[in-house]
């Protein structure tokens, strides 16, 4: 039952980042000339309402002055090793245990089955392009307290969730301040809070605070090509995933969990001029149905997918719907 309520959260935390959106920067130019890697073509299914509403803004994309970098090359993170040891086990432990698994995968623990334990992951075929962190201190179900953390939908309590309830701004900064020392923050990328918790709501369940975080890039949100995300014919040996974290604590216990997928980045490609939101929204509207097109927002973002080689690239793009179009080019990456 609990591997059953664990992945029917998985399921739901994919599709709560598909809500993320940022806002969209303005600025008058023609398009530039680039070479790009060859990406593959791509259709999705239209996101659901119920997917399209924007959570919180990100930070204004900064106007463009001189070259910036419209295509990265997508590569593993730097995790700093040491900082998820110590955030798992304390500064103090002894006896760690590290066991090498399959596509270069590593987990410690401190008995052959007992907690606390992290791990850093990779996925078949995605070893250069993501990776995948966890950290476990407390189990979900046994122990002195009961913790549900993995149980939103059923266990959270809603006068105490949400980013003005009590203790959402202390427990965001607590997760932020993780991340920043497992060396997930970097002069491009950051982490976007998009959802805050308490749960405790079912019985016999203890409170625990629990926050969602999306990986950003340059301020703007990360957008998994649907080719990617499905794994296409072509793409079919590579599991990809969303570039999120959740982290829960409690008062009692602290630390409790922290789980995600996360992706580094190199500059590749350089523009000195990009197409204007308005530019963009035109060429939507040509392509897309006019309920759409007249009433969708434009999103600027970065559109992450994979070539031939199964390389990713992370592409400047505007988005509206399932469709993206290159920012730095006016050619379509993706259309619905």
């Amino acid at each position: 039952m609990n591997k059953l309520m664990h992945h029917v959260f998985r399921l739901g935390c994919a599709l709560l980042m598909l809500a993320l959106a940022g806002p969209v920067f303005a600025e008058d130019a023609a398009s530039a000339t680039l070479t790009p890697l060859p990406l593959p073509e791509a259709s999705a299914t239209p996101l659901p309402e119920t997917f399209q509403t924007p959570m919180p803004s990100l930070p204004p994309y900064p106007p463009l002055i001189g070259e910036r970098v419209v295509v990265w090359r997508v590569i593993p993170p730097a995790i700093d090793t040491s900082a998820l040891l110590e955030e798992a086990f304390g500064a103090e432990a002894q006896g760690i245990q590290k066991e090498e698994q399959d596509y270069g995968s590593i987990c410690w623990n401190l008995s052959e089955e007992g907690l606390p334990l992290c791990s850093l992951r990779h996925r078949r075929g995605a070893e250069g392009i993501q990776m995948d962190f966890e950290i476990v201190r407390r189990s979900d179900w046994d122990g002195e307290r009961v913790y549900l953390y993995n149980l939103d939908e059923w266990n959270a309590i809603p006068e105490e969730s949400g980013f003005d309830a009590p203790q959402a701004a202390e427990t965001t900064e607590e997760g932020i301040a993780l991340l920043s020392r497992l060396g997930l923050y970097t002069g491009s990328t950051a982490a976007a809070p998009i959802s805050y918790s308490t749960l405790g709501r079912m019985e016999g369940t203890a409170k625990c605070r629990k926050t969602v975080f999306a990986e950003t890039l340059e301020g703007l949100p990360l957008r998994w090509s649907a080719a990617a995300l499905r794994g296409a014919e072509e793409v079919r040996d590579v599991v990809i995933s969303r570039c999120y974290v959740q982290i829960a604590f409690s008062d009692e216990d602290g630390l409790l969990m922290a789980d995600g997928s996360w992706c580094g980045f190199e500059p590749l490609e350089r523009a000195s001029a990009i197409l204007s939101p308005e530019e963009a929204a035109a060429r939507f509207r040509q392509v897309l149905p006019s309920d759409e097109g007249n009433t969708l927002p434009v999103e600027t973002c970065w559109f992450l997918s994979l070539n031939h080689s199964l390389e990713a690239t992370a592409t400047l793009a505007y988005r509206m719907g399932n469709s993206y179009l290159s920012a730095a080019e006016g050619v379509w990456l993706q259309t619905e």
